[in-house]
């Protein structure tokens, strides 16, 4: 638990830094807006970029894991969407992002560490397949949701079209889109182009936190939607339940690997799901469903730990 504790409290400090950065008065509002630009446009295309291109795609991949945690995380992404989309009764785009952040993990920064901890080597082989899973599946998914939602009521063949056309515009979609063909092609950024793509991705994640802290100085109770509470309970106990039984049904995969697999399911959702969300105007509900499942997930992850070494552990020598 406070290995758990120590590997969060930097996102937690980070959060409360933004926070304290606009209640203070020394970052505005506007500011908080134009650093989140700054990470969807800039720093989280670089890093995805990096991570694409630093990975031989054709070479690294297990199909069986790919397939069983793109299983678990689409069934909790439409378990989590059809109950906000009719049970809650709300709009297209709100019951799309509130999916994606019950299906989208924040891996790179919790879930790896965690792994890499308690589980070694098999977590730097995960965690790349687990992020082709979120960055090529889950999150185009939700922002597609999101955009289909925002069409104003277009026909159904305008809707998808103008859908494409402008996810094919974000760099986030072109970083995905480039980073995949040239991993696939084997080729390699010159050694200067890759060091500054990624120092531009080392700032995605610390400024990412700052913007959500930012975000949360301005929330008022009336701001928060019903959306959290689906959200939290998706993200921290379905996704890793849906993870876990997906692995149950698709054969053949070693056992380190649905081990960390799981793990990667429980932690909370990524740090820049509420930059998404300020697409359809939910970035205060996004923010505070973030904040509540990160402290949440101190206790649901080491569950999760438990249950993996009891499980797995025979198996995988820990």
């Amino acid at each position: 638990m406070l290995q758990i504790f120590a590997l969060m409290f930097p996102i937690l400090f980070l959060v409360g830094l933004g926070l304290v950065a606009v209640r203070s008065g020394l970052a505005s509002q506007a500011q908080i807006e134009g650093l989140g630009g700054f990470v969807i446009n800039f720093a989280l295309p670089a890093v995805i970029l990096s991570a694409l291109t630093h990975q031989d795609l054709s070479h690294s991949v297990s199909p069986g894991y790919l397939a069983a945690y793109a299983l678990g995380s689409l069934a909790a992404f439409a378990a989590v969407f059809l109950f906000i989309r009719f049970g809650l009764g709300r709009p297209l785009e709100r019951a799309g992002l509130g999916a994606l952040g019950a299906a989208g993990s924040n891996t790179g920064f919790i879930g790896f560490p965690i792994a890499a901890l308690v589980l070694g080597a098999p977590a730097t082989i995960a965690m790349p397949m687990t992020m082709i899973v979120e960055n090529m599946l889950i999150i185009p998914l939700g922002l597609a949701l999101v955009e289909m939602g925002t069409s104003n009521g277009a026909s159904l063949r305008r809707m998808l079209g103008e859908t494409a056309m402008r996810l094919l515009r974000m760099p986030f979609v072109i970083a995905i889109i480039a980073g995949a063909a040239l991993s696939v092609l084997g080729v390699r950024l010159p050694a200067p182009l890759a060091s500054s793509i990624d120092l531009l991705g080392q700032a995605s994640a610390p400024v990412a936190l700052f913007v959500v802290g930012g975000t949360i100085a301005a929330l008022r109770r009336g701001d928060l939607g019903l959306e959290i509470a689906p959200i939290v309970l998706g993200k921290l106990v379905l996704h890793p339940l849906a993870v876990t039984g997906a692995f149950l049904l698709v054969p053949g995969v070693p056992p380190e690997l649905v081990a960390t697999g799981i793990l990667f399911s429980s932690v909370s959702m990524l740090t820049i799901y509420p930059i998404f969300a300020r697409r359809a105007g939910m970035e205060n509900t996004a923010a505070a469903a973030l904040i509540i499942a990160t402290v949440l997930c101190l206790v649901t992850t080491a569950a999760v730990l438990a249950f993996v070494l009891d499980r797995f552990g025979p198996a995988i020598g820990t």
